[in-house]
């Protein structure tokens, strides 16, 4: 049984992502599930838009920065509504 998404495991996963150090598997896990926490389906969105938008497998050093923000967003946020 896997354990629940929480926006900090949430959040792991995106700083993973930044370096492009995820499996298919975890993708389909993280970026394709769709999440009742308004917060967490937000930050996935644009996580998601961010990968889509990388060349040959690098997400460019921007995105990079915004995606540690929005992961660091998320740990903030843990336990809040």
């Amino acid at each position: 049984m896997e354990r629940p998404i929480t926006r900090s495991l949430l959040a792991t996963f995106i700083e993973y992502a930044a370096t492009r150090r995820v499996t298919l598997f975890e993708l389909h896990r993280f970026a394709i599930q769709h999440y009742g926490d308004e917060r967490m389906e937000e930050a996935r969105r644009e996580c998601v838009r961010m990968l889509q938008r990388a060349k040959r497998g690098k997400v460019p050093k921007a995105d990079v920065e915004r995606l540690y923000s929005i992961a660091a967003a998320l740990r903030a946020s843990e336990g809040k509504k």
